[in-house]
């Protein structure tokens, strides 16, 4: 018989799903403030990988937060030395990048830990492409991701001990392993969308390094789930959270002050957090429209977008909506000249 009094009272979904919001949206709003008051390169990416640092339900132990570290610079400093071949030798880049986007894929559909592979997919797709222009900007690049990571580590800490998970709360679902033979399939099909796209930028001399990382993210979350469905949500989140990018812009424009700034972010992350922890079916889309306002809304009032913010803002939605489309149709035609599994035999 136990004796735990949790056990024998049901936990109130609700609750947990309030307590999820605020630990979410109040980590959310905290991050992409600093980012914004400090500005570091890339600094408005840097809330984008928290909800993966609360997703475990508990606070990083010491010994996980030092490991994950060491392992985002390690993986940092070794992508940025395929950006310096990709300058000097850009033959050897081209061939070793294709087999390492798929180990890298095939390891997230094997269960890899998630924040890692992402880190492996962010070196080996934005580094390579800034070196073009400068060295010096992909190591800015490569560090920028340790700061965001420790950045995050230490709110994700602070957060649970504002928000602490409730007695007997659920842990979260664990995501879909795939069997060897379907994560090589998948694994094989991004490489192939993500590479293809890569080495185009590379070979054609485009300018903007965004793009292809928005496909690798598009295309990563797509690759879970192949159905025309979540495609077309994926487009829908995308403008969704260009609309409000675009509102939030407006309104910052009109009362340019960080109390503002505050007073406006954290209703609309707490919005978006309720969506993305609630048990409907579109939940992780509110994720995805989450992380379009923040790769819009973020740059467009950094220090550098005073003159043409709005500008910026608008070509930034054009790309999301670009990879969006891209990863979104490059995963249906691969999957159209899929071999068909083998009839079962009687």
């Amino acid at each position: 018989m136990p004796t735990d009094i949790t056990a024998s009272v049901p936990l109130d979904a609700g609750r947990v799903v309030e307590r999820r919001a605020l630990r979410l949206g109040v980590g959310i709003t905290a991050v992409f403030l600093v980012a914004m008051l400090y500005q570091w390169t890339l600094a408005y990416l840097a809330p984008i990988f928290l909800p993966l640092l609360l997703q475990a339900g508990r606070p990083l132990r010491a010994a996980e937060a030092i490991k994950l570290l060491v392992a985002v610079l390690v993986v940092m400093l070794g992508t940025y030395c395929l950006a310096a071949m990709s300058r000097q030798i850009p033959l050897l880049f081209v061939l070793l990048l294709m087999p390492l986007l798929f180990a890298t894929f095939r390891s997230l559909f094997r269960g890899g830990p998630v924040l890692i592979i992402l880190m492996f997919l962010i070196g080996l797709v934005l580094p390579p492409l800034t070196a073009k222009a400068s060295l010096d900007g992909a190591w800015d690049v490569s560090m920028s991701f340790v700061w965001n990571i420790g950045l995050c580590v230490v709110a994700s800490y602070l957060l649970f001990v504002l928000f602490p998970p409730l007695p007997g709360e659920p842990a979260p679902k664990p995501r879909p392993v795939f069997p060897p033979a379907e994560a090589n399939w998948r694994a094989v099909s991004l490489a192939v969308i993500v590479g293809g796209f890569t080495l185009a930028y590379l070979a054609l001399d485009w300018h903007n390094a965004h793009t292809p990382l928005y496909i690798a993210v598009f295309a990563s979350s797509l690759g879970f789930s192949r159905t025309a469905n979540l495609g077309k949500g994926i487009l829908a989140a995308n403008v969704a959270g260009g609309v409000v990018a675009v509102a939030m812009f407006e309104l910052t424009a009109a009362a340019p002050n960080f109390l503002f700034l505050t007073a406006l972010t954290l209703p609309v992350m707490l919005v978006f957090a309720r969506a993305t922890v609630s048990e409907a079916p579109w939940a992780p889309l509110a994720g995805f429209a989450m992380s379009v306002v923040l790769l819009i809304f973020g740059p467009s009032i950094g220090p550098h977008e005073v003159d043409s913010g709005f500008e910026n803002m608008a070509y930034r939605l054009f790309e999301l909506g670009i990879a969006a489309i891209y990863a979104a149709a490059a995963i249906f035609v691969l999957e159209a000249f899929r071999p068909a599994a083998p009839s079962a035999t009687p």
